[in-house]
């Protein structure tokens, strides 16, 4: 004997509680990848206070998590500078960097080792307008910070990746996180008994 029939099922209440439960695991990854991130930063330690975690919802069609870092140096580190900078191939920002004002004309575009600037004001890659006297014109800066004539800051750095790798390194546990939250999500619970 039938004591209970199925009259339907709540699909709305169904959908809003997977929703939240897929937010809630998307947050706690997020999280992760950042921690992560911070981890993965070797060159320019201010980064890691500046990343951020974000979430966005659109409801019934998406939920994303997101890691970012709206800092100048996150380029420098992502990407490295001088001569050990990834290339185009790598990254997406370096031609429209050598495009601007910011890009140093007297640098070799190939090479693209760190070199003096002419006398005046430039605009520095963060933005900010300074002033060479042009002691340096031209002259290969990564050389000097080698030998230790000049600050090691003018030295180049190879790139980090720390984003990509970030992610990259947690592709499977994202993975998991999300197959187990719709794998054990208790569906049979929204079936309306009339």
């Amino acid at each position: 004997m039938i004591t209970h029939i199925i009259a339907g099922y709540d699909a709305d209440r169904a959908a809003r509680d997977l929703e939240r439960k897929l937010s809630t695991e998307i947050a706690g990854l997020t999280g992760l990848v950042m921690e992560t991130a911070k981890s993965n930063v070797k060159y320019y330690a201010e980064v890691r206070r500046h990343l951020q975690r974000h979430m966005n919802v659109l409801v019934g069609q998406m939920i994303e998590g997101e890691v970012t870092a709206n800092y100048w140096q996150a380029w420098l580190e992502q990407f490295g500078k001088g001569s050990l900078m990834a290339g185009s191939d790598q990254n997406p920002g370096l031609v429209s960097y050598m495009n601007s004002e910011a890009w140093n004309r007297l640098r070799s575009t190939g090479k693209r080792v760190i070199v003096g600037r002419g006398r005046g004001q430039y605009k520095s890659i963060d933005g900010t307008v300074r002033y060479s006297g042009g002691s340096f014109r031209g002259v290969d800066l990564e050389e000097l910070a080698a030998r230790g004539d000049i600050d090691k800051k003018f030295g180049p750095t190879p790139p980090t990746f720390f984003l990509r790798k970030a992610l990259e390194s947690n592709r499977n546990r994202i993975l998991a996180g999300l197959a187990r939250v719709i794998d054990d999500f208790p569906y049979h619970k929204y079936f309306r008994s009339g």
